[in-house]
């Protein structure tokens, strides 16, 4: 029986999307090929064009798929009740060590930031990138805590919001890294944001939603 053609395009976008990652963070952007990343993945350039319509969307795609990995994992494990703060932690360090992982690219994540509000395939796709990536962050958040919703110290969108910005600006430091030192700095930076998260993201008392909702903003 012949695999139908759904299942087999999913198999290959996933190879790409694996060659993608692995090159992208070996070589960064610029370093990586088109050509390299087709036959790490096992396919000619032309079906990854037709899959891809550049390099700059294979790179948002690529990380799209890394979150949306880390997003059904934990969603899987929230669903066998393995919920609480001590697995919103562990998402927090697959999220950072997906990032991480694509260091070699994080100089040109920070150029394509600047590209979100203009217009062009690379705005659009970021800006559905962003879109996904918070409903996702959201949604988890909401599956990890279940019921400690209410002792959440910002609701749900919010902290989803706040966690999307600090990894945006670990990227920026990442983008910056030139040397080991560099990069111990940058990896302090995110176990801080570990610990104010640990210490933070629940209320050590009770608060009702409406207190949580009207919490007042600096300015």
């Amino acid at each position: 029986m012949k695999e139908p053609r759904t299942s087999r395009a999913t198999k290959t976008i996933g190879r790409i999307l694996t060659a993608a990652s692995k090159r992208f963070g070996q070589s960064g952007f610029k370093g990586a090929s088109l050509v390299e990343i087709a036959r790490e993945a096992g396919v000619s350039k032309g079906l990854l064009h037709y899959h891809f319509r550049s390099k700059e969307h294979l790179l948002i795609e690529a990380q799209r798929a890394s979150f949306r990995q880390i997003y059904k994992r934990f969603s899987e494990r929230s669903h066998h009740g393995d919920t609480g703060l001590g697995p919103a932690l562990s998402a927090l360090d697959a999220l950072w060590q997906s990032i991480r992982d694509l260091r070699a690219g994080a100089p040109f994540i920070v150029e394509t930031l600047s590209l979100s509000a203009q217009e062009g395939p690379v705005g659009r796709q970021l800006d559905t990138f962003y879109e996904e990536s918070t409903a996702l962050l959201e949604d988890g958040i909401r599956k990890i805590f279940n019921d400690e919703l209410n002792r959440l110290t910002v609701p749900p969108r919010r902290m989803a919001m706040l966690i999307r910005l600090f990894m945006s600006g670990l990227v920026v430091e990442l983008a910056q890294v030139r040397c080991d030192d560099d990069l111990i700095e940058v990896d302090q930076a995110y176990a801080d944001l570990r610990e104010l998260f640990q210490r933070f993201a629940l209320a050590s008392f009770d608060e009702d939603d409406d207190a949580l909702n009207t919490l007042a903003l600096p300015w």
